[in-house]
């Protein structure tokens, strides 16, 4: 893939799943286009991995342990949007799902491949158990930043445990 390519594929995957959920819920525009700062950082990791690729290979585990971080704080911020904007809890898990993990769905299905979360990954299986959390700890009135940081620190585990013990949902026949 050329540097076009994977920055096209950067910039989906880091804001597709925010996007997604804005547009879902009528916040428009949408924060990267009101901001250059989520372009700027896309254009930089994507220049940091098309000048690194060998050694991005060796660092494929911490990848992994960034990702999860990333992941759990995603849903976490995703479900406080969503409930900002008066949406109903489920709703806002929904939503909170959506913006921690639709990036990589939108990124495999412009790769012509079928999105990992739907073949094996216990990923957004995470998220649930993370957002699930997050509307506990909301609904007994935690400060939010208890429930952002003890939901992200959920879906990290259970996506680090799901990778180290080799978890997957059953697959259909």
């Amino acid at each position: 893939m050329d540097a076009l390519g994977m920055l096209v594929l950067a910039i989906a995957t880091a804001v597709g799943g925010g996007t997604l959920r804005s547009l879902l819920i009528g916040d428009v525009p949408v924060p990267f286009l009101k901001d250059p700062i989520y372009l700027i950082v896309c254009a930089l990791a994507t220049f940091l991995v098309f000048v690194s690729q060998p050694l991005l290979a060796k660092l494929y585990k911490p990848i992994l342990i960034l990702d999860a971080i990333g992941l759990g704080i995603f849903v976490s911020l995703g479900i406080s949007v969503a409930l900002g904007k008066n949406l109903a809890p489920w709703a806002s898990l929904l939503m909170g799902i959506i913006t921690g993990s639709f990036g990589g769905v939108i990124r495999d299905v412009l790769s012509a491949e079928i999105p990992l979360i739907f073949q094996k990954e216990i990923y957004a299986t995470a998220c649930l158990a993370g957002g699930l959390l997050f509307l506990i700890l909301r609904h007994f009135s935690l400060p939010q930043e208890v429930s952002i940081i003890a939901s992200a620190l959920l879906v990290f585990a259970v996506r680090m445990l799901a990778l180290r013990l080799k978890w997957a949902l059953p697959k259909a026949n």
